[in-house]
């Protein structure tokens, strides 16, 4: 600095210098106005609505369940017994009837299968 000062260098402070205020004078034709700079630096994101701007940032492996589904179709329960019958029951309460009938064959708990379980109505 102190060559550039006394001059015995070959380049020239005026040079530095009139470079240094072509780079920093970026406002020298106008007044700086804090608003419109605001505005000038938020246009893009002040014309689309939030939920545009939030569902922009999703990736989009995010909305894959929703546009193909990822997982195997279920396999629905066969009669495990024949699978030629079809399934083993239509409701609920037919399949603990038929799952009570199981355990007391098992157990050997009902000696007459002619008899109803069910005494009460």
């Amino acid at each position: 600095m102190d060559e550039l000062a006394n001059g015995t260098t070959p380049f020239d402070v005026k040079d530095f210098e009139n470079v240094l205020n072509k780079e920093l004078n970026v406002f020298k034709e106008e007044k700086y106005d804090y608003v419109r700079d605001l505005k000038d630096a938020y246009s893009k994101s002040l014309k689309t609505t939030r939920e545009e701007r939030i569902f922009a940032t999703l990736p989009d492996h995010v909305f894959w369940d929703i546009k193909t589904p990822q997982q195997k179709k279920p396999v629905l329960r066969q009669n495990r017994y024949n699978p030629a019958r079809g399934r083993e029951f239509d409701n609920f309460f037919d399949m603990r009837n038929s799952e009570e009938y199981q355990i007391k064959q098992n157990n050997r708990e009902n000696l007459n299968d002619a008899v109803s379980i069910h005494t009460k109505y």
